[in-house]
């Protein structure tokens, strides 16, 4: 199979037949491009990021090996709010770099960022007699539509489909990158930043230039287990793994750092145990407490290491709803999301009290689902609610409460949003795929009659269907200053404003600023 290329854009006309050709076996390269309406944020020197991306891929398509066959998949080119806006643009095949370049060039970024199908969909576009493939991701941002994109490079592994996945994060932030190395990583795939056009040609030519995957020898045994885990998991937190095959009950399962050995036994890592011949499964584990890159393994009695399977531990997302005020000596419902392990503890204390001092009621953790009774103090004043360790020795969470006197809990947070938190460990920021505002100045002329106005512009490229439009109501200047501004997306070298009243006031200046 060969490599296959993500990128944040789509073609829109028809290809032709002879694109549908079988590209028989070797290797096949997929392009995925992102035209996600964040493209329209600027670079460093000013210049758009679909622009950059048009004039590195087309270049980068002249230069490219022509006789290995290319597809494309493109999404959030047709239609704004939508996540199922995916289009296999171009089928695999052999086709002119001239070709593919100038549908790209036809593209305008208005979606979301579905990353996590697009990729889907470009592995679904390999050929069964593809003998080594690639899909490199280029992207402007985080999946935006409620996937994990993750959880999918797992599949794909999982599946046997021989591939790498590799991540071109145009424009990422360090921990927008992080979030997305484990599509990476568990695919054997390369995660590349460029924040430039050059960087971003660079980062193509490195990946075109790597030697196919290596065949997979199918004849080889298979581990005799494998974690059905996703790639991440928050520190502290329990998870029931569940693994393929079976293994004898003196076998250890559990965490260890990455590419390290069996480590000493704990909550993390112990001995799978089990009636019989066969083994617990699945077997509950706990995440290690710190953040980081772990490896899940799968250890025999005499210390091989049978299974590995690599997990990113995130920061948990832990804490109690709010409780307000209470009555003295009251007994109250406390909910929380935690770690819930062995001898963790939830304790009410004063807030300068010792970590450890158990003065007033306290009940353990473990087994509660999240919520238990407690009764309050009978003096009133402010108290705390704390989230032990299993040794007393470290308050994890805590928030605060009133007993017989006002509080007002300024924190907003709950169970809910933690948990939703969560699950959107490796999802976009709201907001990540709008159109970038860019603010438009028009000069207006002497005596120019106070009334409604409206404005159009022209694109850049007249080859481009148009990238900036007017607003849907029309302003009047006369309640502003001397200039009538309007935001929307795009770059534009003129415009004209035209008035209600009169079509003589209809050649207004435009400045980009």
């Amino acid at each position: 199979m060969a490599p296959v290329i993500a990128l944040c854009a789509a073609l829109v006309a028809p290809w032709s037949t002879r694109a549908h050709a079988d590209p028989g076996g070797g290797r096949v390269t997929v392009l995925v491009y992102d035209a996600s309406g964040s493209m329209w944020g600027q670079l460093a020197d000013g210049t758009t990021k679909v622009e950059v991306a048009r004039r590195v891929l087309g270049e980068f398509l002249a230069r490219r090996d022509a006789a290995v066959p290319l597809g494309v998949v493109a999404y959030g080119h047709n239609r704004r709010g939508d996540c199922r806006d995916i289009e296999e643009l171009v089928p695999v095949g052999v086709h002119e770099a001239a070709d593919v370049a100038g549908q790209l060039n036809r593209i305008r970024p208005v979606g979301m960022t579905p990353l996590t199908e697009a990729l889907q969909r470009a592995a679904d576009l390999i050929p069964a007699s593809a003998e080594s493939a690639d899909i490199v991701l280029v992207t402007d941002g985080l999946e935006t539509c409620d996937a994990d994109p993750c959880a999918l490079a797992a599949r794909l592994t999982r599946q046997g489909i021989r591939l790498r996945a590799h991540v071109v994060g145009f424009g990422l932030s360090d921990a927008q990158a992080a979030a997305l190395a484990c599509v990476s990583t568990t695919t054997g795939g390369l995660l590349l930043t460029p924040r430039s056009g050059d960087e971003l040609a660079q980062a193509l030519d490195v990946i075109a230039d790597l030697e196919p995957a290596v065949e997979i020898d199918t004849e080889a045994p298979t581990a005799p287990a494998y974690f059905d885990i996703g790639p991440h998991g928050e520190a502290g937190h329990t998870y029931r793994i569940g693994y393929r095959g079976r293994v004898p009950p003196d076998y250890f399962a559990g965490f260890t750092a990455r590419d390290a050995g069996k480590p000493d036994v704990s909550a993390s890592f112990r001995v799978v145990g089990g009636a019989g011949q066969s083994g617990n499964n699945p077997v509950s584990r706990a995440a290690p407490g710190e953040p980081g890159d772990y490896d899940l393994i799968m250890v025999a009695h005499d210390g091989t290491i049978i299974a590995r399977q690599a997990i990113t531990v995130v920061p948990a997302r832990n804490g109690f709803d709010a409780v307000g005020t209470v009555a003295p000596a009251e007994r109250f419902v406390i909910r929380w999301r935690g770690p819930d392990q062995l001898g963790e503890r939830v304790v009410i204390a004063r807030p300068d009290d010792p970590i450890g001092q158990l003065e007033y009621d306290w009940g353990n953790a473990l087994h509660r689902g999240g919520e238990m009774r407690l009764a309050a103090p009978a003096q009133p004043g402010i108290y705390e609610l704390r989230y032990l360790s299993a040794r007393l020795d470290k308050v994890l969470f805590a928030r605060r409460f009133g007993v017989g006197v006002a509080f007002q809990d300024s924190d907003r947070s709950g169970t809910a949003e933690l948990a939703r938190q969560a699950a959107a460990a490796v999802q976009a920021t709201p907001g990540q795929d709008d159109l970038p505002p860019v603010r438009a100045r028009f000069r207006i002329p002497d005596g120019f009659p106070e009334s409604p106005l409206w404005w159009s512009a022209l694109p850049l490229d007249a080859a481009v269907s148009p990238e900036a439009w007017a607003p849907s109501e029309r302003r009047s200047w006369a309640k502003a200053s001397s200039s009538l501004g309007a935001t929307r997306s795009g770059r534009w070298r003129r415009a004209k404003s035209c008035s209600a009243a009169s079509s003589r006031y209809c050649q207004a200046r435009l400045t980009n600023s």
